[in-house]
C-alpha cells in the first residue's frame, strides 16, 4: 500500500480511538492498534505498514524551551553552589536560581497546543504532590472542589477557560513528582465543538474523559474510577509520569560513584552477529579521548589486528562529577568458531587496557553453560554472584539478565554501577541483556539501555531495533523479547521466530513473569504462552517480583499431564528475595520466602538440561534435570 494509504488508515484509526476503545490503549499503542485493525478487517500486511509511522514509544524529547531553560539554571546553580549544597537544594534554594523570563517559559511552553473554539481546560493535580505547581495560581487557574480518583490517586481540579488559540502549560514542579498531572479540555459552550492541534510534545494522543480511561501511556491499567458528571465527555490529554524528570532540580544533582577518566574503563562483550564468528566491545573514557580501537589476535597468534569504534557522548548535568562521558562501541566479525582470542581496547598514543581473552562459539553443537540473572538493579550484589557462577561453571559461555538492570534507566550514573559491578564477568564473556521496567521508567523510553549494548538487529518489525531479538548457540535458540513494549506486535514475530528454529532446546527471556504468585500478565498469557506451548519452547525466563519461583511444565497455566513436554516458568532475583510466600500456587513446584541475592546456571549436554540456582556463598536453592 502506498504510504498516503497508510498515513490514511493511521488518522482514520486515531479519530476511532478517541471516541471508542481509548481506555484499553496497552503501552506504546501498537497491540491495541493491531488487535483494532483485525477486529475491523484490516489486512495484517496493512496494519503492520500502519503501526510502523506510529510512535515507537511513550517517550519524547523536553520541548527544546524547557530543556534550555532547565540546562540555563542548572549553569547558573553549578557555577554558584558546592556539590554538596547542590545535591541538599530545596526549593527556595533552586528559586534563587530562577529568572523572571525563566518562569514565564516554565509556566507557559512545557506543553502547548490549540484551540480552534473557546475552552476550559482542567488540569488534575495529585493532592498528595507537597506543592501545587506555582503556575496555576499565577496564570489564573482556579481550584475547584471537583475530584478525579483512579485506584491509586486522587486529583483535585484548577480549572481555566481560554479564547480560541494558543494554550500553554507549565511544569509539574522542581519536585520529582512521579504522578504527573493530567489535562481535559471541553468546549466553553455546553453542546459545543473543537479541535485541538499543535502540539508540543508532538504526538499527543487524545482519549475521552470518563471513567475507564488511562492517564499515563507508561502505566495503561492504571485507568480513571471516578469522573465528575461536569468533567465527562471532554478531550482527555494523557502524559508519562516519566515528564516530571523534565524540571527536575529539588534534590535532583546526584555523583558518580565511578566517574570516568582518559583510561578506557567499564569494557563489556555483547553479540550483534553470530556467536560463532563475532563479538562486539563496549567500553567508555572521558570525552577527552576522541578516537577508541580495538586490537585482537587469536590466542598463540603474534600478529594484532584492530578494528575502529564507533563513539557517541552520553550527557547528563546533574551528575555533577562526571556529567559527559564517550562510549566506545566496536565489533569484530570473521573470527573462526571454538578459537580464543585475546584484545585490548584503547586509543592511538593513548592508554591501552590489559589484554583479555573471549572465545566464540563452536562450530558445532557442544557442552556448554549460561548463567541468568535478574533485576541485578545496579547493586554491588552482581559482582559476587558472577564470581561465583564462574566458579561453580567455568565453562560458561555467558550470562543473560532479563530486566531491570538498573534502577533508573534515565540517569547515567546508575548504568556506570551496573558496568562496574558486572565489569569482571563481562569481559570476558558476553552480556545478553532484556529491557525491564526501570530500564525504561516512567515511559521515557530506553535510550541509555540501548546506547550501552550492542545487540542483533533481528527483532520485531516495528519495534526499535535491538529491543527484541534472538540468536543461537550451540543446540539452544535464545529469543530476547521486550515486554515493556507492545506485547501484540512481537507475537508474528516471535511465532515465525520459534517455528523456523530447528534447536534442540527453545529458551524465551523476557522481564514480566505470566505466572508468578498472581498472574498479572493476560496479554502475555494470550499472546506469548500459547507459541511457547505449540512450538516447543523449553524454559521462560523472567523477574520482576523479586523472588524464585520454578513452575510445573504448563499447559494453558495448568500443570502439563506426566511425561508431556511443555514450557517450564523460571523466576530469579539478584538483590534478595523479597516477596512473603504464603502458599506455593498450583502450577508451581517451588515459590520461595524472603531471602538472598540469586543466580541460575544451565548446562546444556546435547539431549539433557541440568539447572542449579546457587547464591553468592554457593548454597544450593535449586535443582532441577530434564532430558529429551
Amino acid at each position: 500500500m502506498a504510504k498516503a494509504g497508510c498515513w490514511y488508515l493511521r488518522t482514520m484509526f486515531v479519530s476511532a480511538i478517541m471516541y471508542n476503545d481509548c481506555s484499553k490503549l496497552r503501552e506504546g499503542g501498537q497491540g491495541l492498534m493491531l488487535g483494532w485493525f483485525r477486529r475491523v478487517g484490516v489486512p495484517t500486511a496493512v496494519a503492520t505498514c500502519v503501526l510502523w509511522t506510529l510512535p515507537h514509544s511513550c517517550a519524547a524529547a523536553p520541548p527544546k524551551p524547557i530543556a534550555e531553560t532547565i540546562e540555563a539554571i542548572v549553569a547558573r546553580m553549578r557555577a554558584d553552589l558546592t556539590p554538596d549544597d547542590l545535591m541538599k537544594a530545596d526549593a527556595a534554594t533552586v528559586e534563587r536560581y530562577v529568572t523572571d523570563a525563566d518562569r514565564e517559559t516554565l509556566a507557559t511552553r512545557y506543553w502547548t497546543f490549540r484551540s480552534d473554539a473557546p475552552c476550559r481546560v482542567s488540569v488534575m493535580r495529585h493532592t498528595a504532590q507537597a506543592t501545587p505547581p506555582y503556575w496555576l495560581a499565577e496564570r489564573g487557574f482556579t481550584r475547584t472542589d471537583l475530584r478525579v480518583r483512579n485506584d491509586e490517586y486522587e486529583y483535585e481540579v484548577w480549572q481555566k477557560d481560554f479564547p480560541a488559540g494558543p494554550i500553554g502549560l507549565g511544569i509539574n514542579g522542581f519536585d520529582r513528582h512521579r504522578p504527573h498531572y493530567f489535562v481535559s479540555v471541553q468546549p466553553a459552550t455546553p453542546g459545543g465543538k473543537l479541535t485541538l492541534s499543535g502540539f508540543d510534545p508532538p504526538d499527543q494522543q487524545q482519549y475521552v474523559m470518563r471513567p475507564g480511561s488511562t492517564i499515563y501511556h507508561d502505566w495503561p491499567d492504571l485507568v480513571l474510577t471516578e469522573v465528575p458528571e461536569s468533567l465527562r465527555g471532554g478531550i482527555l490529554l494523557p502524559t508519562i509520569r516519566g515528564r516530571a524528570r523534565e524540571a527536575h532540580l529539588i534534590q535532583g544533582f546526584r555523583a558518580t560513584p565511578f566517574p570516568s577518566s582518559r583510561k578506557p574503563d567499564l569494557v563489556a562483550l555483547t553479540w550483534s552477529g553470530d556467536p560463532r564468528t563475532s563479538v562486539a566491545i563496549q567500553w567508555r573514557t572521558s570525552p577527552s579521548v576522541r578516537t577508541g580501537m580495538v586490537r585482537w589476535r587469536a590466542v598463540g597468534s603474534r600478529t594484532w589486528r584492530t578494528v575502529e569504534a564507533k563513539s557517541q557522548d552520553l550527557h547528563d548535568a546533574r551528575i555533577l562529577n562526571d556529567p559527559t562521558v564517550r562510549r566506545f562501541t566496536a565489533s569484530s566479525s570473521g573470527l573462526k568458531p571454538g578459537r580464543a582470542y585475546e584484545y585490548s581496547v584503547g586509543s592511538p598514543g593513548g592508554t591501552w587496557t590489559a589484554p583479555a581473552t573471549f572465545k566464540t562459539a563452536p562450530a558445532r553443537p557442544g557442552q556448554f553453560s549460561f548463567v541468568w540473572l535478574s533485576d541485578t538493579h545496579n547493586r554491588p550484589d552482581t559482582e559476587p554472584l558472577l564470581q561465583r557462577a564462574l566458579q561453580t561453571h567455568p565453562d560458561a559461555a555467558f550470562c543473560t539478565v532479563t530486566g531491570d538492570l538498573v534502577d533508573t534507566g534515565q540517569q547515567r550514573d546508575d548504568w556506570d554501577q551496573f558496568f562496574t559491578y558486572a565489569g569482571p564477568f563481562a569481559r570476558k564473556l558476553p552480556l545478553v541483556p532484556t529491557i525491564g521496567n526501570h530500564d525504561t521508567i516512567d515511559g521515557l523510553g530506553a535510550d541509555l539501555y540501548l546506547s550501552h549494548f550492542a545487540l542483533p538487529r533481528n527483532g520485531a518489525p516495528g519495534l526499535q531495533p535491538e529491543r527484541s531479538y534472538h540468536f543461537t548457540y550451540g543446540n539452544a535458540l535464545f529469543v530476547a523479547l521486550d515486554c515493556t513494549d507492545s506485547i501484540e506486535a512481537q507475537t508474528p514475530w516471535l511465532d515465525k521466530v520459534l517455528r523456523n528454529s530447528k534447536a534442540t532446546w527453545k529458551f524465551a527471556l523476557f522481564h514480566f513473569p505470566p505466572y508468578a504468585l498472581s498472574q498479572d500478565y493476560p496479554e502475555i498469557e494470550r499472546e506469548w504462552v500459547p507459541l511457547f506451548e505449540r512450538c516447543g519452547v523449553d524454559f521462560v525466563l523472567c523477574g520482576h517480583v523479586h523472588h524464585l519461583q520454578r513452575t510445573h511444565p504448563l499447559i494453558g497455566g495448568k500443570p502439563a499431564p506426566k511425561g508431556r513436554r511443555a514450557p517450564i516458568y523460571l523466576i530469579t532475583v539478584a538483590v534478595g528475595q523479597g516477596k512473603s510466600v504464603d502458599a506455593v500456587p498450583e502450577h508451581s513446584v517451588l515459590a520461595s520466602k524472603p531471602g538472598p541475592p540469586l543466580y541460575h546456571a544451565f548446562r546444556i549436554r546435547g539431549a539433557t538440561i541440568e539447572m542449579e540456582c546457587r547464591d553468592a556463598t554457593g548454597k544450593l536453592w535449586d535443582t532441577l534435570r530434564v532430558r529429551k
